[in-house]
């Protein structure tokens, strides 16, 4: 056995305090089930299950369970102390022990005194269902056929797919056990004729139907694929071993080539359950070929020997991604397989993962980053789980304590919740919940909310003329348990972004976050793509000065750019906010003096655009907030002074596919402009819509006196290389080959604009450049003020709002409705500071 350096604590330290989640398990029984104990141990039956004590996980896992409850290290003396304690005290010990923070189950594997899905939310925070489709397909068999009919095919699929549409959203994954009734080699093009056969022979077998035909299966998989595929929904397999009703040759998942290859189902992500054992390399080959297929280990952990487990698992690894493995299970019937799943598990990812780093694999930060992934994130992006998860995405890996999971009730010593929400005029707001009802009532029902609350502008709470919203109607802020973060400047408070919702799981159609997780869901069911985002936080600090016994604000220093007297002024307030990004996981790439009075600029790391957008509503809360601490007043009014340089938010955009930047070109000198194909017709929509985006990226008419020529901000209708006078700008930053580009920035987006509704027309201008096939123009190489003829870009919001009201794709791409509600707060914003000249100085208390 190796031995291990202690440089390799961090990681064994990282997986045995880690939440995890569970993505496979069955349901449990009832202390008095007649479902044998010893089949914790075994996939045999009958006279094979009696050799089961004599296998090596058989006696590894005896002493692993008694030295958990302190017994006898004997089945029986176990047997005894289960019946003794009891099922809800044993639930206790073995979950707090297994650290399951979300449990998916497969509830179509029946037991003697099961218990439903709702009781299990006893011994886990989250916990999901799974639809095993096979089951699901005979219940519908098993019932009376309605009105007296006779069983067809096309009924049978009519009731099957409308009854499977029914629950759907209440699922987050489904499953098929086709490995067990005729194999993996599956035809996704069985014709009706069999399979309507296939129907007839199962109801000729009598009651409880059992489907055992394979054209018929072969009809059901191929049906639920293309519900999973409506539904976004993964499909977990059965592969590999099994209980001995299963054809072991028969589920090697080489089998399903033919449906891997199937352009119809290339988008349906698809999950090899139990490490496909004994052909985890063949897993791990299709993993690595197939970027739908994703790989679990459950069963073979911890059914194997250790040395089993642990081939196994590197087997998985030759060459899978660490980014498509997940972990499960397994567990069934008894507390105690998903005790040893999940501990055995811990164990085998940790050895795996070290010698992978003495190998020189990975290195230490690149094995705890898998080791996270494989645990919890890479199973929360897979089945979508963010809504129902605390914390996750923040990699917030502090064990839970099943009592206080079990009780709902916050974190010790937080006292209120912010619920944070940002409207169509681009302000932060917030209600604020004690913690005890956030936990107890709020995280799942939400708070109730004004439909009036997307009419608000900038200079008054009330719904504008125009947006066709009023206080008649309320919707339901639903908080993204996945973005809750502690507040770094009040230890006792949280804070957690919102959904509006007409009721729970039913998207409100004005929604800023929904819109742009809408959007991005387009791009990437057309093209596989995602946006990805950065952003440069530009914003002016002031203090507090007493001029004729009035408090005014003036600019913190007078330096110029990037001077270094300026940040030796603001350094103590610049630390604490990087202190604070740190804690709640935003990456801070740089900082400095900017070129006005008082002005910095922070800049954060790129993210799946969704993800960019909740960091950018965080990252304005932890500026302002210190600042106020420190007794200073922070503000990202683009233009609070006339005189002085405007602030932008300028974002750089980048596309990629599976995890790879597609934005740049070929280094063989084929690429126009250092970019692809795909990047070039991208960014020509944003181009081709930029006067209509601007109604939602600069969003104020103050807006519109910081685009001015000669400012940086990009005042004229073009892009350019390197041009930093151009509104569009692609950059070439260190590292990238000279002649190509990583990216794209625009100028015009500033502190005011709600961000997921700005990246939400980016996204959606650069889906019609791909559909239509857009080419960007010649790049504008020198100052576009001194080049004759270019088109100015909206000299103001009313151009804007003009632009937009014409722009007939983004109103339907975006929506009908949100796109009037934008238009006539726009139009409110104009109206009003128009009449009051002066009013734009208030603002800066507001943005």
């Amino acid at each position: 056995m190796k031995k291990y350096g202690d440089e390799y604590d961090v990681i064994i330290e990282t997986i045995e305090k880690m939440d995890i989640v569970d993505n496979h398990a069955h349901n449990l029984v009832s202390i008095n089930s007649t479902f044998p104990f010893i089949k914790c141990f075994s996939e045999a039956d009958g006279d094979a299950l009696s050799f089961a004590p004599h296998t090596l996980s058989f006696k590894r896992s005896v002493r692993d369970i008694a030295e958990l409850y302190g017994c006898e290290k004997t089945l029986n003396g176990i047997e005894e102390y289960r019946k003794s304690a009891g099922l809800e005290s044993i639930s206790s010990e073995c979950f707090k022990a297994t650290k399951v923070s979300v449990l998916l189950i497969d509830d179509g594997l029946e037991f003697d005194k099961m218990h439903d899905l709702e009781w299990h939310k006893s011994v886990a925070p989250v916990v999901a269902r799974i639809l095993r489709i096979e089951y699901f397909a005979e219940k519908i068999l098993n019932d009376e056929i309605p009105n007296g009919s006779k069983w067809t095919l096309d009924l049978f699929t009519d009731i099957f797919a409308t009854k499977m549409k029914s629950v759907a959203n209440q699922v987050v994954g489904l499953k098929s056990i086709a490995a067990y009734r005729s194999g993996l080699e599956i035809n996704p093009n069985v014709s009706k004729k069999d399979a309507e056969e296939g129907l007839f022979e199962a109801l000729s077998a009598g009651k409880p139907i059992r489907i055992q035909n394979k054209s018929f299966i072969d009809y059901i998989f191929t049906c639920s694929l293309d519900i999973a595929l409506s539904f976004d929904l993964p499909i977990q397999i059965h592969t590999g071993f099994g209980d001995k009703d299963l054809d072991l040759r028969l589920s090697n998942p080489f089998h399903l080539r033919a449906i891997l290859d199937d352009k119809r189902y290339s988008k349906c992500n698809i999950v090899l359950l139990h490490a496909s054992y004994p052909f985890s390399r063949e897993a791990s080959y299709l993993a690595s070929v197939y970027p739908q297929v994703y790989l679990d280990f459950g069963l073979a952990v911890p059914k194997l020997s250790i040395h089993g487990m642990i081939s196994s698992v590197k087997e998985l690894l030759e060459l899978a991604p660490t980014k498509k493995v997940v972990f499960s299970s397994d567990g069934y019937a008894f507390p105690e397989t998903f005790y040893l799943g999940a501990k055995r598990a811990r164990e085998v990812v940790a050895s795996v993962l070290r010698d992978a780093c003495d190998d020189g694999d990975l290195t230490i930060s690149e094995a705890v980053e898998a080791a996270k992934d494989i645990f919890k994130n890479n199973a929360i992006q897979l089945y979508k789980l963010q809504k129902l998860v605390g914390s996750s995405s923040s990699n917030d890996d502090t064990p839970h304590d099943s009592k206080t999971l079990k009780a709902n009730v916050p974190e010790q010593g937080i006292v209120f919740v912010r619920v944070v929400f940002v409207e169509a005029s681009g302000q932060h707001r917030c209600r604020v919940i004690p913690a005890k009802r956030f936990y107890d009532v709020v995280r799942h029902k939400g708070v109730g909310l004004t439909f009036a609350i997307m009419g608000m502008t900038s200079f008054t709470d009330g719904p504008a003329d125009g947006t066709n919203l009023t206080g008649t109607g309320e919707i339901r802020l639903m908080p993204d348990l996945s973005t809750k973060r502690t507040l770094p400047w009040s230890r006792q408070e949280e804070m957690v972004l919102a959904d509006m919702e007409l009721k729970p799981g039913e998207a409100w159609e004005y929604c800023p976050r929904e819109t742009l997780q809408r959007a991005s869901k387009v791009l990437k069911d057309e093209f596989n793509l995602e946006m990805n985002a950065g952003f440069e936080n530009e914003f002016y600090l002031f203090r507090a000065i007493l001029r004729d016994g009035k408090e005014e604000w003036i600019p913190l220093d007078h330096t110029p750019y990037s001077s270094t007297q300026s940040f030796d002024v603001a350094s103590p307030f610049l630390q604490e906010v990087n202190a604070a990004l740190q804690s709640i996981n935003i990456t801070l790439e740089q900082m400095h003096a900017e070129s006005g009075k008082g002005q910095f600029e922070i800049v954060t790391g790129h993210a799946v655009c969704t993800s960019a957008a909740d960091n950018l509503v965080y990252t304005r809360e932890v500026i302002r907030a210190v600042a106020r601490k420190n007794g200073l007043l922070a503000t990202f009014l683009p233009k609070y002074d006339l005189n002085d340089i405007g602030s932008g938010c300028r974002v750089h955009l980048s596309l990629s596919q599976n995890g790879k930047n597609v934005f740049m070109g070929s280094n063989d000198g084929s690429s126009r402009y250092g970019m692809s194909k795909i990047a070039e017709e991208f960014m020509a929509g944003v181009l081709g819509h930029l006067s209509s985006v601007l109604a939602f990226v600069s969003p104020l008419p103050n807006s519109y006196d910081r685009i001015q020529p000669n400012t940086w901000s990009g005042a004229y209708h073009c892009w350019g290389t390197e041009n930093r006078e151009a509104p569009l700008r692609t950059a070439c930053p260190p590292g990238i080959a000279d002649g190509l580009v990583s990216n794209f920035e625009l100028k015009s987006f500033d502190g005011c604009a709600n961000p997921h509704l700005g990246l939400a027309s980016l996204i959606a201008s650069g889906t019609d450049g791909l559909r239509r096939h857009l080419s960007l123009p010649e790049p504008v190489l020198t100052n576009p003020a001194c080049v004759k003829g270019l088109q100015r870009l909206p000299n103001d919001l009313e151009e804007s709002v003009e632009a937009l009201e014409k722009d007939a794709f983004l109103k339907e791409f975006i929506g009908e409705k949100l796109v009037t509600a934008i238009i006539g707060v726009r139009k409110a914003e104009i109206d009003y500071y128009s009449k009051n000249k002066d009013a734009y100085k208030e603002l800066i208390y507001k943005y």
